[in-house]
C-alpha cells in the first residue's frame, strides 16, 4: 500500500524552505533537514518533493538531491 502523505506537514516544511531561503538563512544543513522531513512524510517518490528544486541551485546541492532520492527503494513501475 503506498504511503499517503501529510500535506499539512509537507506544507509546514515547504513554508520553512520558502522563509529560510528569503531571509537568506537556507544553507546546506537546513536544506538537508527539510529535504529528510520531507522524506519521512510523503516518502521519495512522491510528487511534493519536486518543491525543493528551485532550491537547490547552490553547487553539489542538486547532486546531493538526486542522490538521497536514488538511494531510497522505487514504487514506481517503469
Amino acid at each position: 500500500m503506498e504511503k499517503v502523505a501529510e500535506y499539512d506537514k509537507l506544507e509546514k516544511i515547504g513554508n520553512e524552505l520558502y522563509a529560510r531561503s528569503i531571509e537568506g538563512t537556507l544553507d546546506f544543513p537546513a536544506f538537508q533537514r527539510l529535504f529528510g522531513d520531507a522524506q519521512a512524510v510523503c516518502g521519495p517518490d512522491n510528487d511534493a518533493m519536486e518543491m525543493f528544486c528551485p532550491f537547490a541551485k547552490p553547487q553539489g546541492w542538486w547532486d546531493w538531491m538526486i542522490k538521497e532520492l536514488q538511494k531510497a527503494p522505487s514504487r514506481r513501475v517503469a
